[in-house]
């Protein structure tokens, strides 16, 4: 038996740096980048909680699939999930 659960992160901005020096001044020639974090929405949080709550009961292998990237959209699609969830499959 195993539990699978679907999960979403999001992406949050650390800070902004600069890659490189401006040659002679032109501003195109630096790059910005952003440094960025990805943390669990609180649903998710709370649904990973629950999860391994029910895995422990049941002697379960939990199965966790991030729908916030294109594997996991594709997983949630086939199988029908839109919302940070948890279900237990035979």
């Amino acid at each position: 038996m195993k539990i699978e659960v679907f999960i979403r992160n999001e992406e949050i901005l650390l800070q902004s740096t600069q890659l490189g020096r401006p040659i002679g001044d032109h501003y195109c020639t630096a790059h910005d980048t952003f440094k960025t974090e990805k943390i669990l929405t609180e649903d998710s949080r709370r649904v990973l909680a629950e999860a391994n709550e029910k895995a422990k009961e049941l002697n379960a292998e939990v199965v966790v699939y991030d729908i916030s990237t294109f594997k996991g959209q594709l997983v949630a699609k086939v199988k029908g999930v839109k919302a940070p969830t948890w279900r237990i499959v035979e």
